[in-house]
């Protein structure tokens, strides 16, 4: 498959962190970098509508509650979403904490079943540990194969009462057939919430991402500023989930024994939110918009097409996960037997490459497909096929090296 026609040197030149053209930035996953025009809509909102929203009366804070909730309106949009429908939060992270604390939890007791798959990330697993051991209920796996492939069962275990799934693993890169899966739930009547965060920036939405109740997700994952997450929940559902967090901005009225909260989404957004960072959010939403998810999809099945046919040929590195690009979103995982993958990334870094290594936030996925702590390459919008080549290039040394301890003293 030849690279399609797409211009990620253009795309680059927006990104100012990128501009030197001295670092490939290869540790997408972790995080993305910012484009000018985010930049230039953070420094906007301090200078032009600094002030809290909501409540003021005066200019400053009437802008800032107008920028505030036209985001809110832009990320419905990108959602194929309500406008009510977009809660935000710190980070995709607290979002599934505020489902797990204060819609799933009130609804289990002892012998419930909570349902997750083994390719979760610490932040749609642990809290779901805590609310089975607070409720007494059960957490079930659904397991993956050898390569990291979940196939879709044809029933989710007796008892289940939640379903909280991701679209992509972080860890490996695997899809999953996120369609079937919230079918299998919807067909049970088990509600489901979707960690998305790893494929917002990558796919378009499925139907599943369309049905589910909940997505998750954090803006810095997709070009946006860090310190912003989204909820997006069904308005049934935010109508049925109590909030977890009190204090001001939430309620509508307070004496001193009681409080009346706001409807959703406000009644779950206590306090000062991050208002300039959920402001600059919009443009990078317009990036990708401009660029199409399907483009990106295409530009980024190339890039791993060359790039998982590359490592093949690294003596001393082994693939972890799905072997063809197309079961892939973003990310490619790897082991170095009997080498240590940190110092290959360090290596990676003094040649300009900039990787991921340790667990990923997903250290029961790699203890279940054999490994301890890997390499991880993840792309964006702004990868080309250099840099790509620079990884390869880099690669053979970084492995002997990190592999003979002769040569690291």
């Amino acid at each position: 498959m030849g690279l399609p026609r797409f211009d990620a040197a253009g795309l680059r030149a927006r990104f100012p962190a990128l501009a030197d053209g001295a670092l490939v930035p290869l540790d997408n996953a972790a995080t993305t970098h910012r484009p000018q025009a985010v930049l230039d809509a953070l420094e906007r909102f301090y200078k032009e509508s600094n002030a809290n929203v909501h409540r003021a009366n005066h200019r400053l804070g009437m802008a800032a509650t107008d920028a505030y909730e036209g985001a809110r309106r832009r990320i419905a949009r990108f959602l194929e979403a309500e406008t009510g429908e977009v809660v935000f939060t710190r980070n995709a992270t607290d979002a599934v904490n505020l489902v797990a604390r204060g819609y799933v939890e009130p609804r289990l007791s002892a012998g419930d079943v909570v349902c997750v798959t083994a390719l979760e990330h610490h932040s749609n697993l642990v809290p779901w540990q805590e609310v089975c051991r607070r409720t007494g209920a059960r957490l079930a796996v659904l397991e993956v194969d050898d390569e990291g492939r979940l196939d879709v069962p044809g029933a989710l275990p007796a008892g289940t009462r939640f379903l909280a799934a991701t679209r992509v693993s972080n860890a490996l890169g695997t899809i999953v057939d996120t369609e079937a899966l919230v079918g299998l739930a919807r067909s049970a009547d088990v509600p489901v919430l979707l960690d998305i965060t790893q494929s917002a920036g990558h796919l378009a939405l499925d139907q599943g991402s369309r049905d589910a109740e909940f997505l998750a997700l954090s803006a810095h994952k997709m070009y946006g500023p860090m310190g912003v997450g989204v909820l997006r929940g069904r308005a049934d559902a935010l109508q049925d989930m109590a909030p977890v967090s009190f204090g001001g901005e939430m309620v509508d009225s307070v004496d001193q024994e009681t409080a009346r909260y706001q409807e959703p989404p406000w009644r779950f957004e206590a306090g000062t939110p991050a208002v300039a960072p959920v402001t600059a959010f919009p443009p990078a939403l317009d990036l990708l918009d401009e660029v199409g998810l399907p483009a990106v999809r295409e530009h980024e099945l190339a890039l791993l097409e060359h790039l998982l046919e590359g490592l093949r040929g690294v003596e001393g590195l082994d693939l972890v996960g799905p072997r063809t690009a197309a079961e892939r979103s973003g990310t490619v995982s790897m082991a170095i037997p009997g080498g240590d993958v940190h110092v290959a990334a360090t290596l990676l870094d003094l040649a300009g490459v900039a990787v991921r290594s340790g667990w990923h936030c997903a250290e029961p996925l790699l203890r279940r497909m054999g490994q301890g702590p890997t390499l991880r390459a993840s792309i964006a919008v702004y990868s080309a096929i250099e840099d790509v080549d620079r990884l390869l290039e880099a690669l053979p040394e970084a492995v002997a090296a990190c592999r003979d301890p002769a040569r690291n003293h």
